[in-house]
């Protein structure tokens, strides 16, 4: 594994939002990442089922950081990303997978899926990534 995809995992763990999903865990290769996480009653809404903030987390950031796999010197944004539900969610431990699928004129496009532990899609996506002005290397997450 190259030192960028373990620093983006570090950068991943050590973001504060991350302390509202205990467990997560985030791989990143050439152009991929996987998100793990094990969905507990604290991200339902009222109807018992896993928030759609959630789901979008998930999504963005397995894409997110595929497209960052390919950037070694600056953070990238989210420019867009799209959502399509598939299933609600109770317990359970999902797997998200984001993949760039193309490279064009400075952005970069990743589709990510979340799949459940039965291997059945629950939701999916698409988003635009670009290059952003903040160095990685300023960034405490990724340097260290």
């Amino acid at each position: 594994m190259s030192e960028h995809y373990q620093r983006l995992e570090q950068m991943f763990h050590s973001a504060p939002i991350q302390d509202l999903l205990p467990g997560a865990s985030m791989k990143v290769s050439e152009g991929r990442a996987e998100y793990v996480l094990d969905i507990r009653e604290a991200y339902f809404h009222a109807a018992q089922a896993m928030h759609g903030a959630v789901y979008f987390k998930m999504l963005d950031d397995a894409a997110y950081f595929a497209a960052a796999s390919l950037e070694a010197e600056y953070f990238i944004l989210t420019k867009s990303y799209n959502i399509h539900f598939r299933r609600p969610v109770e317990a359970d431990t999902l797997r998200a997978v984001g993949e760039v699928i193309a490279v064009d004129n400075g952005q970069s496009v990743a589709k990510s899926v979340i799949y459940n532990s039965n291997g059945k899609v629950v939701a999916q996506g698409e988003g635009i990534f670009v290059k952003g002005p903040k160095p990685l290397t300023s960034l405490p997450g990724y340097s260290g």
